[in-house]
Parts: C-alpha cells; sequence; structure tokens
C-alpha cells in the first residue's frame, strides 16, 4: 500500500475524504484525490453550502466559486460566480491546465465551462430554494425579530462596519436555519510526496450577488507548496485578508507541524481581529502529518492515512490569544 494522507473539514468531510482515499490508494495524485473528494461533496444535495444543494445569493441565484492547487509546481486554478455549472472544482483545474491565467469570474468562468464540455446544469434544489425564501423572510420582513436583531441597523457606505454585517448575517443563518455557513475544503499528499489542497462553496446565503468567497482565492481559500497544503473555512473575508492558508504554508515550510502552523496563523488573526465566529483550518505536510485548528467549537475535521479503515475525525479544542 502506498504511503498517503488525506483530510477535510465539516461533517460531509467524510464522504471526500472516503473517496480522495480511494484515488490515493490506486496510486493516483494528490490532485486528483482533492478533486474527487470535493466532487463528491458538490453532488450531495443534503449539502446546503457547496455545490447541488447550496442557497442562493439576494437575489436568488447560485453563484459557485472553487479553487485547486498543486504544490509540486505552484499551478493554481479557479472559478468565482461561476453559474449553472454542476462542479466547479472541476472546472477550477481545467483553468488550472488549459490556461495561462489562474482565476476565471462570472459569464467567463461560465462560458469556459461550457467550452470545456461542461453542460448547463442548475444545482438549486427545490429544498434550497425553500430554505431561501425561509431566510429571506425573516432577513427583511419588518415584523421578523431575526430581522430586528440581525439588520436593524445595517447600511453600505464607506462607513459601514463590515465585521457586525457578518456576525449579524452569520446569527440570521443560525437562527433561521439552525446552521451557519461553509465551505469544503480538502489537502492530500502522495506516495510520490505531492501536494494539492482544493476548495469549494456556494457561498452565504443572501450574499451581495457578485461577492467573491475565498474558495476562489489562491492564498485564502487554500494554498500549497512543496511542504504543505491548507484549506481555510468559514468567514472567507477573514481568510483574505490575512492570506490565511498561504502563512500556514509558509509557517510549515519554517520548520512548524501543521497542527502548530494552524494555530499560530489563527492566533495572529485573534491578535489583530476580535472576531466571534468560526474560521477554521486544515493542513498536511509532505511528511504525511495532518493539523487543524479553529476560533470557536463546532468545527470538525477528518484524514485517513493507509491503515485507516474509516476517517479519523478532531474536533479540536478553540485557539485562545
Amino acid at each position: 500500500m502506498p504511503k498517503f494522507v488525506i483530510a477535510s473539514d465539516w461533517s460531509w468531510g467524510v464522504e471526500a475524504v472516503l473517496k480522495g482515499r480511494g484515488a490515493l490508494a490506486n496510486g493516483r495524485s494528490a490532485l486528483d484525490a482533492v478533486e474527487e473528494g470535493i466532487r463528491a461533496v458538490e453532488d450531495d444535495p443534503n449539502v446546503d453550502s457547496v455545490g447541488t444543494g447550496g442557497l442562493p445569493n439576494a437575489e436568488g441565484v447560485m453563484e459557485l466559486d472553487a479553487s485547486i492547487m498543486d504544490g509540486t509546481n505552484l499551478s493554481a486554478g479557479a472559478v468565482t460566480c461561476l453559474r449553472m455549472t454542476k462542479n466547479p472544482i472541476s472546472v477550477a483545474r481545467k483553468v488550472m491546465e488549459l490556461t495561462p491565467h489562474v482565476l476565471l469570474a462570472g459569464e467567463g468562468a461560465t462560458i469556459f465551462a461550457r467550452r470545456c464540455g461542461f453542460p448547463e446544469y442548475d444545482p438549486l434544489t427545490l429544498e434550497a430554494r425553500e430554505k431561501w425564501k425561509k431566510l429571506r423572510k425573516a432577513i427583511f420582513s419588518p415584523e421578523s425579530e431575526a430581522s430586528k436583531k440581525t439588520f436593524q441597523e445595517m447600511g453600505v457606505g464607506p462607513g459601514y462596519d463590515s465585521l457586525k454585517i457578518i456576525e449579524r448575517l452569520a446569527e440570521s443563518l443560525k437562527s433561521v436555519m439552525g446552521t451557519s455557513h461553509g465551505t469544503v475544503g480538502v489537502v492530500a499528499a502522495d506516495q510520490e510526496k505531492h501536494i494539492a489542497a482544493g476548495t469549494s462553496t456556494s457561498g452565504w446565503a443572501m450574499r451581495f450577488p457578485g461577492r467573491v468567497a475565498d474558495s476562489s482565492v489562491i492564498g485564502a481559500g487554500n494554498y500549497a507548496n512543496g511542504k504543505a497544503a491548507a484549506s481555510s473555512t468559514g468567514v472567507g473575508e477573514t481568510a483574505i485578508r490575512h492570506c490565511l492558508t498561504k502563512k500556514i504554508c509558509d509557517l510549515v515550510e519554517d520548520g512548524l507541524s501543521p497542527t502548530e502552523a494552524c494555530e499560530k496563523a489563527l492566533l495572529n488573526v485573534l491578535s489583530r481581529e476580535k472576531i466571534d465566529y468560526i474560521i477554521g483550518v486544515i493542513c498536511v505536510d509532505v511528511n504525511y502529518n495532518v493539523g487543524g485548528a479553529c476560533t470557536r467549537e463546532g468545527f470538525q475535521y477528518e484524514y485517513m492515512r493507509p491503515e485507516d479503515t474509516a476517517p479519523v475525525i478532531i474536533q479540536p479544542n478553540p485557539v485562545r490569544p
């Protein structure tokens, strides 16, 4: 059995790990394992923050984000605000392999997907549409307690408080739907010690149309170099501001373990910002070590090596400044 490791985040990441492990056990690359693992979650209509079954933006439109990175040569591909397409992670890989670019957006990303043979496909399910209607009513109905509690004083302009908007939107999602928002991230190292990372999301429900998720931003949603691969989940704006996954991989390159790197990167975030929401990160290194960290309770990650018959599930304690 070849050596390898694969890790993912959240409870739905279990199916990603199982799918990716199969690819690695058959001698396939870390890049293949990352893509296949993420596709499994994108295809699951029960996950309301990724691919099919995800929740739309404020206008009721699904905009998908994904990126993938090969640590062996720093090749990367990404799509943002991709519409009417089934597997954004596979489109992101095509961007990496077939174009001189890293990121394609909006209509251009959708046209590119069609030219690559991805058929038109509506990932918005009837169940997701009903969830969206419920959330919209709760947020915008004047008599709604959720509306008064979370959006009462929200504004748009140069003086608005972006962190307050993030916190209120996260609170409204929890109060109305019983959950917050998430992504699927997968990181892997194969028998050749090649490392890859990928991330995919349907983004926040009720987000501004055109909002770019960190899942499509290399260095924020994920990153991979010759020593490590990392992925981030939670409030993407924070990951973007801190170049979070790039920082984690740099710390591993400097000699820290994946767990130490994840914890130190999040402690750095908390030293600069006061946040009260989950940021979760996962990381693997070239020596098949695994780590993760989070800022609040409720986060989990899972991993498998060749000797594991089932995913090993870790629920880390939140880091504290």
